[in-house]
């Protein structure tokens, strides 16, 4: 008999998400199986648990289409606990709430019900989940630590965004405490002006640099990456129509940082296309008696002035941009 893979979807936010395989044995007894997803992020204060079933026996993926199916609704007693040593600090409830927007894929949509509770979250707490079915008495529990705050250290707070033809710019940031996984970005944003309107629309670039990694989650050393002048300009030449009909404004540029707790970063490792002969690899879960992933995610962004000379490269690139307001 098949070992079922997880069916797996997050709620969204901020990083790459990987896609897998899901492989059934329809023949197999009936048995319910929890699937649990959340990444916990101390920035927000509404936080949300994508919480289903799935199961062992009957075409999965035609059961996971059918709300009734694969929703628990209001069966389910969900909670979170923030805990500082052996003490308990914090108690937050989750209840039922409904998403219109959820994306085609294997659960029904786009109404979708997801778990949602209210709370600022402690950098410094452990996080511990449980799940309890209040029907069948079955209980899901899991723990993770939320990534703490970090700092950037190139480009400067007060410095200029350039992105000099034939030279490298540093783009540089301290290593945060329970995290593994970096994600860097550059987002270049400006302003659309239509002939005959006073609009500014505004519109960006995002230019996503190499997935880094920190030795280990201690928080310890520095992660500094390259940043080519000449592919600046041509990530921009390739996602910035020409021929505009109107003027673009240069604005500011955001250097961001999208980090992934520890957790996270091996489940994302698990699932990532195989460059392997071997195809089949062992499933990740940190959800006792369940399938799924809790875990942590922090995003940090310093926003900065563009430099006036990167500023006249663009407006020699024919795509419309004329002197900006925002550069100075």
């Amino acid at each position: 008999m098949k070992k079922t893979l997880l069916i797996s979807l997050f709620i969204s936010l901020i990083m790459v998400f990987p896609s897998c395989e899901t492989d059934f044995d329809i023949n197999a007894d009936w048995e319910e199986i929890t699937i649990i997803y959340g990444l916990l992020n101390q920035e927000d204060t509404a936080h949300y648990f994508r919480i289903n079933k799935a199961f062992l026996g009957g075409n999965a993926l035609e059961i996971a289409k059918i709300e009734d199916s694969s929703s628990y609704k209001n069966d389910l007693e969900v909670i979170l606990e923030g805990w500082e040593g052996s003490t308990k600090k914090q108690t937050i409830v989750f209840d039922t709430t409904t998403i219109s927007n959820k994306d085609t894929g294997t659960w029904y949509n786009p109404y979708m019900v997801v778990y949602k509770g209210v709370g600022e979250l402690n950098e410094n707490y452990d996080y511990r989940l449980y799940v309890k079915n209040t029907k069948s008495g079955k209980e899901m529990t899991s723990e993770t630590k939320l990534i703490n705050d970090f700092s950037f250290t190139k480009p400067n707070a007060g410095s200029k965004a350039h992105f000099n033809p034939g030279y490298f710019s540093k783009f540089s940031w301290n290593n945060a405490v329970n995290a593994i996984r970096y994600e860097p970005m550059i987002r270049f944003n400006y302003f659309e002006v239509p002939y005959g309107t006073h609009d500014t629309i505004p519109k960006s670039v995002e230019w996503y640099q190499s997935t880094q990694y920190a030795v280990d989650a201690s928080g310890y050393g520095e992660t500094e990456i390259s940043i080519s002048g000449d592919a600046f300009y041509t990530v921009v030449a390739s996602k910035i129509e020409a021929n505009y009909t109107g003027v673009r404004l240069a604005g500011l540029v955001d250097y961001v940082v999208s980090a992934a707790g520890v957790e996270y970063n091996t489940y994302l490792n698990v699932n990532e296309p195989s460059t392997s002969l071997v195809q089949d690899r062992p499933e990740y879960t940190n959800i006792e008696n369940g399938f799924g992933l809790l875990s942590s995610r922090y995003q940090k962004t310093r926003t900065i002035e563009m430099n006036p000379i990167t500023e006249q490269n663009l407006m020699n690139m024919n795509l419309s941009f004329v002197k900006s307001p925002w550069v100075k």
